[in-house]
């Protein structure tokens, strides 16, 4: 099954030793099974702030580029997205201005959930309010 890894996963490895030993150690095993979305791509590379920073992004994504596994939405992942928002926001108008912030995760749930990958993060409460009303498979990640 391919795997999808939210921006959080690839921060938590870049920023920590511990980080980097999580990452290595749950997700290297799954490199072949692992896509990268643009989705994240960018948000890896708009909080790239150094060089360093930069060459550290190019090595993750460049390796999945190469090997053709990046996934992008499509025009039908946008319309869902704006769907899922509306749908969304009249059964809970309290989390609209919420609901808005997190169209990148959308369009990430929703890459996942045509290719059939697993979706991995940290970020459990925005995704399982996304998972209500788009199903996909979630898995949710904890920091040790």
């Amino acid at each position: 099954m391919p795997i999808l890894l939210d921006t959080n996963v690839y921060l938590f490895a870049m920023r920590s030793d511990e980080g980097a030993a999580f990452f290595q150690s749950r997700f290297l095993p799954l490199v072949f099974q692992t896509h990268v979305s643009s989705v994240v791509v960018e948000e890896l590379y708009a909080g790239a702030l150094d060089a360093q920073a930069e060459r550290l992004v190019e090595s993750y994504v460049g390796t999945l580029e190469r090997a053709g596994r990046v996934i992008a939405p499509t025009f039908q992942d946008w319309k869902e997205a704006g769907r899922l928002v509306a749908r969304a926001t009249r059964k809970e108008p309290s989390r609209k201005s919420k609901l808005q912030q997190l169209l990148n995760d959308i369009l990430l749930a929703l890459c996942a959930r045509r290719i059939g990958a697993d979706l991995f993060t940290f970020n459990r409460e925005d995704f399982q309010l996304i998972h209500r009303y788009a199903p996909f498979s979630l898995k949710i990640l904890r920091y040790r």
